[in-house]
């Protein structure tokens, strides 16, 4: 594949145990008929049925993007299309014949074809292809191992992919299988202190299949293409935290309801973007002189409203993610975000979903009165006229619905609407279909 690259990884690496149970069961499940197979090549002749058996699960998805930005833009081609492939490798240690309550993961990512995200600023419309970078590239973004220590208690240590961790405790997606926006698959608040793929070491707390929290210190660098090792630390350390507090009493299941809060902590010195931190040096212009440390609040939240008496599948759930920041380090001040969820939306559809989310991001004063200035004077240079350039918050819609068409392959239709950031730029309608494949 043109410009595609591979970093071998020599670190060692996990799944979280909920997602390694429903693996592991998938893959030894022989496959009746084309409908009933969970995976497109079935059971590889038994191979996979017998890899599990040793405690070696592999998974091989490819998810398909065709988005366009329909309205608000001046592009003559602003239909994009691009791909992703997820390749999941799991290893169960007392299976393998390694030893009790270890397991291994390896997930490796390949990005190929383009995005719409250049066109809708500040909150891309398609996640998923921000990682592992905006090139055509194919990298191993996740190396993790977990040691149950106790029952419900786990160490982790590794390399983490950020929207994996996502994924596994709040379960958005990835940009996979639920929203595409970014504002929506994950708290965007968090951006600034928590980068795709990082190095971390913690203790994982779990409540039957769910993690119920998690403590962890973490290098705050991205290191998404790289083995995160040169220089380790390099830049101080961060830590991280979170706990749910369950408000059901099924709550060994992602149905259950929770609130959760949590934190992260960077002692990395981030540039602030403020007027008081511009210096101008002839030699070398305009730069930020001001560096701080970072940190931010958060909550999430998911709580089924409306459970079908007579089909339990058909679940009516809101959710929400919520950050404040410290506002000078990091440029987002606050976000919030709420959704409805509605799953198996038709009769007899048990595994398709309709959702409608709306998202809110605020800008810190000091980025909007520093970086809306330095665009107006270049704008009025290039222009030879007086130009006013404002940075604005984002507001976003998105809605989509989730088609299972067979066990193996999803069509998702996709609808956004996302506020301009430059005030000179106008409200973007972005349309897409995507299309999921296991094979």
């Amino acid at each position: 594949m043109t410009g595609a690259k591979r970093n071998i990884v020599g670190v060692a690496a996990a799944l979280f145990v909920s997602g390694l149970c429903t693996q592991s069961l998938s893959a030894a499940e022989p496959a009746s008929s084309e409908q009933d197979r969970t995976h497109l090549l079935g059971d590889w002749g038994g191979a996979r049925s017998r890899l599990a058996e040793h405690g070696i699960i592999f998974d091989f998805q490819v998810t398909q993007f065709y988005q366009g930005v329909v309205d608000g833009s001046p592009g003559t081609n602003d239909w994009q299309y691009g791909l992703k492939g997820d390749y999941f490798l799991t290893v169960i240690g007392e299976k393998a014949g390694l030893w009790k309550g270890l397991i291994l993961n390896v997930h490796a990512e390949t990005r190929a074809g383009n995005d719409v995200n250049a066109l809708t600023g500040l909150s891309p419309a398609n996640g998923s292809m921000l990682i592992p970078n905006l090139d055509n590239t194919t990298a191993i973004t996740q190396v993790m191992a977990i040691q149950m220590v106790g029952p419900q208690t786990g160490l982790v240590a590794g390399k983490i992919n950020a929207f994996d961790l996502v994924d596994m405790v709040y379960h958005t997606g990835r940009g996979i299988d639920g929203f595409m926006n970014t504002s929506l698959v994950l708290p965007l608040g968090l951006a600034r202190t928590v980068p795709a793929a990082l190095p971390a070491a913690g203790v994982l707390q779990f409540k039957g299949r769910e993690i119920q929290g998690t403590a962890v210190v973490y290098d705050p660098n991205n290191c998404a293409t790289t083995t995160c090792l040169d220089p380790l630390f390099g830049d101080g350390a961060a830590l991280a935290g979170l706990w749910k507090f369950f408000t059901g009493s099924g709550n060994d299941d992602a149905s259950a309801g929770y609130v959760s809060v949590g934190g992260t902590w960077s002692g990395k010195k981030y540039k602030v973007a403020s007027p008081a931190s511009l210096y101008f040096n002839p030699a070398e212009g305009l730069s930020l002189t001001k560096t701080q440390e970072s940190w931010s609040i958060f909550s999430v939240v998911d709580q089924p409203l409306w459970t079908d008496a007579s089909d339990p599948s058909r679940v009516l759930a809101f959710k929400g993610m919520y950050t404040i920041t410290d506002g000078e380090a990091n440029p987002i001040l606050w976000t919030a975000t709420a959704a409805l969820e509605v799953s198996s939306p038709i009769p007899n559809r048990e595994q398709d979903k309709l959702s409608v989310g709306f998202f809110h991001n605020e800008l810190s004063d000091g980025f909007k009165n520093t970086v809306g200035p330095l665009l107006s004077v270049a704008a009025t240079i290039v222009n030879r006229t007086p130009t006013r350039i404002a940075i604005e918050d984002t507001d976003g819609f998105e809605a989509y619905y989730k088609a299972q068409v067979t066990p193996w392959f999803a069509v998702t239709g996709d609808l956004q609407v996302i506020t301009a950031t430059l005030s000179t730029n106008d409200t973007k309608l972005v349309t897409g279909v995507r299309g999921k494949l296991t094979f």
